[in-house]
């Protein structure tokens, strides 16, 4: 009897070239048009792959494998109970629910279903002590470890956060902790700026472009913006500490519809304040959001140009200093999808999608009242994220079930040609009325999913066709 097994690829083109992406060794290689054609016709079902000239040919070249996956299942499944008794490597603390501004698009804003908003709810010293003491206990392994202060507006709770450092210091011994802390920069004051400074903190300050932009979203409860104010105390912060801001200090920009993306591009472009300050470029969460967003069409002119540049600089044309930095995360996607082609790794018999971390390993957050999370972007209103809490310490049974979300979707996963590059993460997923994850909520993000991964081919294709050094070879 021959092998009924599925051959799993994905046929694509650009207009100079026609591909093949080979899920068994994970190999992206150009094919004739002849070739394309037939191999088309086996990936629509119109021939069967067993009938194909094409496919034995690559198949003695170690090619189009018979697909040998039978399960799904996260590798670090078996190692997550023990790292998470002994290898976390992050904590974070919300010290406060309250914010002292209320920016349109903010997660706690009102205008995502199922999520919080601000409320005057604040951890007390007990509980982060037993946070800290839990995470200590529970990360012996890791010589490093980190520590995250968020809110709300975490610098509310400066008198908190002070009190944590003091004993974590007091408490540890041999093991380097690193502090790391987001805020909107508004309550930044000379007593704050040395203590981080002296701390050694990874400091993250929330800005969006030039005063117009930022001020259309980043209001106080009275409607004022907030830019000049946070202008003034960077400008302080920069003269008194230099070296610590060049190395310590980034800004994260969240791109939305209230903004011009063109002014925001042109502040950071020629502004003195964040010069030889990395920008990190963040949009907004399209998930759950209880009104769908829309964006000005120069938005999208403005990102197809910035894209074009960017693309222009990969392959030796533009110099880097003609490309935004906020196109970064573009730049960082295409060297991470670069380096995971083509180092011909062939799949395994149990295997599951990328996206989901191990949860509490990476990132333990704990909330005001102590419960635990994977991470600051789940939403503590639903229970189906909460992996535990002070009291009951972890819930391995719920850590993974969060860790193996592709057993939701088995069959579709074991067949899915992109099965080796999919990025979704339960948070992603829109949980059904109930507020639990189903395989028809999962299914939904698919799409996506399969759509990024081509577009992705597609670019390293392209880049390659024009002189960026990838190992696509015709065979």
């Amino acid at each position: 009897m021959g092998d009924n097994r599925k051959i799993i690829f994905k046929t694509f083109h650009t207009y100079k070239n026609t591909y093949v992406y080979d899920r068994h060794t994970n190999a992206v290689f150009a094919v004739e048009e002849g070739e394309y054609q037939e191999l088309r016709k086996v990936e629509k079902g119109e021939l069967a792959a067993e009938k194909s000239p094409v496919i034995r040919k690559y198949q003695q070249q170690g090619l189009f494998h018979p697909n040998i996956v039978t399960a799904i299942r996260h590798p670090q499944t078996d190692i997550l109970e023990h790292n998470a008794g002994k290898r976390l490597s992050q904590l974070i603390l919300q010290v406060t629910q309250q914010c002292n501004l209320r920016c349109e698009y903010c997660a706690y804003s009102g205008i995502y279903e199922g999520n919080r908003t601000h409320a005057n709810k604040n951890m007390d010293f007990e509980t982060a002590k037993q946070a800290i003491d839990f995470f200590l206990a529970h990360s012996t392994e890791n010589a490093e470890s980190a520590i995250g202060f968020y809110g709300g507006e975490p610098l509310l709770r400066f008198d908190l956060i002070k009190k944590c450092v003091d004993y974590l210091e007091a408490s540890v011994e041999g093991k380097k902790l690193q502090y790391v802390i987001t805020t909107n920069g508004t309550l930044l004051t000379e007593d704050k700026m040395s203590f981080f400074v002296q701390h050694d903190f990874s400091l993250s300050i929330s800005l969006d472009g030039s005063k117009e932009e930022h001020d259309a979203c980043r209001k106080f409860p009275n409607g004022e913006g907030s830019f000049d104010i946070i202008i003034n105390n960077i400008k302080k912060f920069e003269e008194k500490y230099p070296e610590y801001v060049k190395k310590h200090v980034r800004f994260m920009t969240t791109v939305n519809p209230y903004m011009n993306l063109g002014c925001v591009l042109e502040y950071f472009k020629t502004s003195d304040v964040i010069n030889d300050t990395k920008i990190t470029y963040n949009g907004m969460s399209e998930s759950n959001l209880k009104e769908e967003t829309h964006y000005q069409e120069s938005y999208y002119m403005i990102r197809r140009f910035e894209y074009m540049k960017t693309l222009l600089m990969l392959i030796g044309k533009l110099e880097e200093q003609y490309v935004s930095r906020l196109m970064s995360s573009t730049v960082d996607n295409a060297i991470r999808k670069k380096k995971s082609l083509h180092q011909k790794k062939e799949i395994g018999y149990v295997e599951h999608h990328g996206g989901p971390c191990q949860p509490g390993v990476m990132r333990l957050f704990v909330n005001v009242a102590g419960n635990f999370y994977p991470c600051e972007k789940t939403s503590e209103e639903i229970e189906f994220y909460r992996i535990g809490s002070l009291k009951e310490g972890f819930l391995i049974d719920k850590m993974e079930a969060l860790l193996n979300i592709g057993q939701w979707t088995e069959q579709e996963c074991i067949d899915c040609w992109n099965l080796r590059h999919c990025l979704i993460c339960a948070n992603q997923i829109e949980l059904n009325e109930s507020g639990k994850l189903c395989r028809e909520c999962k299914l939904k993000k698919c799409a996506d999913s399969k759509d990024r991964t081509e577009f992705e081919l597609y670019e390293q294709c392209v880049l390659k066709e024009f002189g960026y050094e990838l190992d696509v070879e015709v065979m």
